[in-house]
């Protein structure tokens, strides 16, 4: 007989502990060579942050019937409660432990592909009656003995039920307990499948990770891409990718491609993603009248290489940092990289930096967990981060136009540029700025030359201002300190921004024509290093994704990388492309146009009609490729 209610309840939740940590112990048997990098220490973090992992799962799904059993008394009550707990906990421990067979055949956690299996439920039924019938019987016997046994625990008599004041206690303390193991972080947002990995190995996250945690948490994808023939899909993306300058090296990973190195100088590079920096709206970029907002960002573009037929892969800030990092569109309805999208294997910006002995570091200036970025950064592997948080105020601030949340942009940068000197060259910095980002909060009104408002054009304009004078001091700065000459700084833009001919813009621009809407996805690029580059004005086709291949190719590093996009130095490539992805959309623009697709229709075409056949194949092939690989995890190795 159980003492009381919380050793009742505590038998089951430490028991469900038990066997998803048994479940991880059988991953890592089945599969060692997956697991063979890790040392004994990072074995046992990852084991750590399994054990953190499986606390979230379980306190998630069990924390209504936890506070339930607190207060219900009667035995036949308590058992009929314990009876659906049970049931739910069994559907963990089989989807948990089916993700460890399925392991077998895409190397990562299975995720929101299960919920397209019944495509193929027949193969899977075959599955589970022919070579897993064993699986499948031993699975409900123990499943049948599973939630009787709990039904039967629940039905006991309690020996010393905890009623009145002392059960209100117990409720209170439950609740907090439960919160807590569920955020799983004291500060910011929630842990996610990105926090899991306590080294930067991918073998790390695999460990610590369990097959129902992924599924749930990338549970929203309804996106299937399977618009073409996977290996007609590769050959067409192989077709516009290919370059002898990376000739693809493996037909098990078909988009894997090799960058010999190149004695090249070992230079520094500095990149700053401005947030919602759309170019129709800064001055050298826009199509549209200038308005002489961003004076000091149209002299840096006339002083280096401005890239004028440049665009964003998404429409968020995080999709930007995605593309940056990995070189790859998030696929429609996937998880962006920091919610699931790591449970492929990926190529990443800074671990080939590293492998080609640069020191990195990343940050923004919002707070340290806003989009993951930290547990992204560590990811893509900056060895160093920091957020809002780790940066002083240096910027002169009118009494009472603090920031509400992160930082002002000028106090980032001036930190960047100061942890830059301590930095080993040479260095890969990324930092991503915030006060361009709604709500429009600026340190003085001396920035306010329009009627500012929080949220509306004029406050965006304000801030694009403010954005304009931070760059400018600290690129006047940064050209004081012994680096510079050594430093290729790149900036881009996370995403466009609003539409430069709204009604409230319209006052400043009442003569212009609208634009086609793929201008809401076009973004400045500038290359600026003055005593390296000769300034030009390149009217290349290019996006995120190219970003970490020119890297590459520009710094001559030995890398084998997949991404969907190619060095914007590369001559050779025919048919340049730029595969975005916009909620329920996906488009593609060539130099003949572009297309958006809605996984059902054309939506959208402007172009030469004779190439939009042409243009709706590459998209499917590009798509079908991308998606259908990751799901493999055979994009990168």
């Amino acid at each position: 007989m159980f003492k009381n209610q919380l050793t009742q309840i505590l038998t089951l939740v430490i028991f469900s502990f038990i066997v998803l940590m048994a479940i991880r112990l059988t991953l890592y048997s089945f599969y060692p060579d997956d697991f063979s990098n890790l040392t004994n220490s990072e074995f046992y973090a990852s084991l750590v942050m399994g054990f953190r992992v499986d606390m979230i799962t379980i306190f998630t799904f069990s924390f209504i019937f936890i506070l339930s059993l607190i207060f219900i008394q009667a035995p036949k009550k308590r058992a009929l409660i314990a009876l659906v707990w049970a049931a739910i906990l069994n559907i963990i421990f089989i989807i948990s432990f089916s993700d460890v067979l399925y392991y077998d055949y895409i190397h990562r956690h299975i995720s929101n592909e299960i919920f397209n299996l019944g495509d193929d439920f027949d193969i899977i039924l075959g599955m589970a009656f022919g070579s897993m019938l064993l699986y499948t019987l031993g699975a409900a016997v123990l499943s049948t003995a599973f939630i009787y046994g709990v039904y039967k625990f629940f039905s006991k008599e309690l020996k010393n039920f905890i009623s009145g004041k002392k059960s209100a206690v117990v409720f209170i303390i439950s609740i907090l307990i439960l919160f807590v193991g569920i955020r799983n972080n004291f500060a910011g947002k929630s842990f996610g499948s990105s926090d899991a990995y306590a080294v930067n190995k991918v073998s790390s996250g695999n460990l610590a990770l369990n097959g129902f945690f992924t599924v749930y948490r990338t549970a929203k994808s309804s996106h299937k891409h399977n618009l073409m023939d996977l290996n007609k899909a590769i050959n067409i993306t192989q077709e516009v990718q290919r370059t002898p300058n990376a000739p693809f090296v493996s037909q098990e990973y078909p988009l894997l491609r090799t960058y010999s190195k190149k004695e090249k100088p070992k230079y520094n590079v500095v990149i700053v993603l401005l947030e919602s920096f759309g170019a129709e709206h800064i001055d050298g970029f826009t199509h549209y009248k200038e308005l002489n907002i961003t004076p000091y960002f149209k002299k840096l573009s006339q002083e280096g290489l401005k890239f004028t037929n440049f665009y964003s892969n998404g429409y968020r800030s995080i999709f930007g940092i995605t593309s940056i990092f990995t070189g790859l569109t998030i696929p429609a309805g996937a998880q962006y990289l920091g919610k699931g999208l790591e449970l492929s294997t990926l190529s990443y910006l800074g671990n080939v930096a590293k492998q080609n002995g640069y020191s990195t570091i990343s940050m923004q200036a919002s707070n340290r967990r806003s989009y993951r970025v930290d547990a992204v950064s560590a990811l893509a592997g900056f060895d160093e981060y920091y957020g809002a948080q780790d940066m002083p105020n240096v910027e002169t601030i009118d009494e009472g136009r603090e920031p509400l949340t992160g930082t002002y942009d000028f106090n980032m940068l001036d930190f960047y540029r100061n942890k830059l000197n301590t930095m080993k060259e040479p260095f890969l910095g990324f930092a991503f700025t915030d006060s361009t980002h709604s709500d429009f909060h600026l340190p003085s009104a001396k920035f306010e030359k329009y009627p500012h408002d929080l949220k509306n054009y004029e406050g965006y304009l304000n801030a694009l201002s403010y954005a304009d004078y931070s760059i400018k001091r600290f690129m006047e700065s940064a050209k004081k300190e012994p680096w510079f000459d050594r430093t290729i700084f790149i900036f881009t833009s996370d995403h466009g921004s609003g539409n430069a001919l709204n009604s409230i813009a319209r006052k400043y621009r009442p003569d212009d024509k609208p634009l086609p809407s793929i201008e809401h996805f076009r973004i400045p690029l500038i290359i600026y290093a003055p005593k390296i580059f000769k300034p030009t004005e390149i009217k290349t086709l290019g996006c995120h994704n190219d970003i970490f291949p020119t890297i590459v190719d520009m710094l001559g590093w030995s890398a084998k990388i997949s991404t969907m996009g190619n060095s914007l130095f590369d001559e050779n490539i025919t048919e340049r492309f730029v595969y975005f992805f916009a909620g329920n959309l996906i488009g593609l623009i060539t130099d003949n146009g572009y297309i958006k697709y809605n996984f059902k229709d054309i939506v959208e075409h402007v172009g030469d009609e004779k190439y939009k056949e042409h243009l709706k194949e590459l998209l499917f092939a590009i798509d079908t490729a991308e998606a259908q690989l990751l799901e493999k995890n055979k994009w990168a190795k």
